[in-house]
């Protein structure tokens, strides 16, 4: 007697291979997928750290940079009490540490804290540089501070203009806010250069 094989009759409660094999190859295929995504995210990731950190830190290091200038004009202001100098010193200090309190408003937005090691070692480095900012009209020492209190404010500047493109939820000072405290810089700016300008003969011109 031949032996044959049965047909297929469809009758079989066998699994077909065809859809078995087409199953395998998707899942297969969607492995790949997925593992492709995993590989993806990992690049970037590695390219693009944190941005809430970067940003931490990046206000963290004006306030350092604010530490400086506010114990700066704070002595001054009592150096120079009573003359026109001493008025636009205490005008600084009282805007400089409202400026303060609006980059901490941001940190803490954040989630993130106002010190780090880098800051305390700034803050150690101003209260030792703020002994050597002063001096009287028409002194080098005078005329280099003004112009360090100048280019300070023209960094803080660009701080204030990069936060006005940033969406930054509350408890944070609004995009307005951001635009009133770069206006506020320039005027601080104006202030301190036109000061400084004026000081450029007494300072360096010969037989004045």
């Amino acid at each position: 007697m031949e032996d044959r094989f049965p047909e297929n009759d469809g009758s079989s409660r066998g699994v077909s291979p065809v859809p078995a094999l087409a199953l395998a190859m998707v899942i297969g295929v969607g492995l790949a997928v997925e593992s492709g995504r995993r590989r993806r995210l990992r690049r970037e990731q590695k390219a693009h750290p944190d941005k809430r950190a970067a940003l931490a830190t990046y206000l963290r290091e004006h306030l350092s940079g604010s530490d400086a200038a506010t114990q700066t004009v704070e002595r001054l202001r009592r150096t120079h009490a009573g003359t026109e100098d001493g008025r636009l010193f205490g005008t600084l200090f009282a805007e400089f540490q409202e400026e303060r309190d609006v980059v901490r408003e941001v940190l803490a937005s954040l989630g993130a804290s106002e010190q780090s090691p880098k800051r305390l070692l700034a803050q150690a480095s101003a209260s030792v540089l703020k002994t050597t900012a002063g001096g009287e009209p028409g002194e080098l020492a005078f005329f280099r501070t003004l112009e360090g209190l100048s280019t300070g404010v023209q960094g803080k500047r660009c701080m204030w203009r990069a936060l006005q493109g940033l969406q930054l939820g509350a408890p944070a000072p609004g995009y307005n806010r951001f635009v009133e405290l770069e206006a506020l810089a320039v005027r601080q700016w104006e202030a301190l250069e036109g000061r400084r300008r004026s000081l450029a003969s007494a300072t360096f011109a010969p037989g004045t």
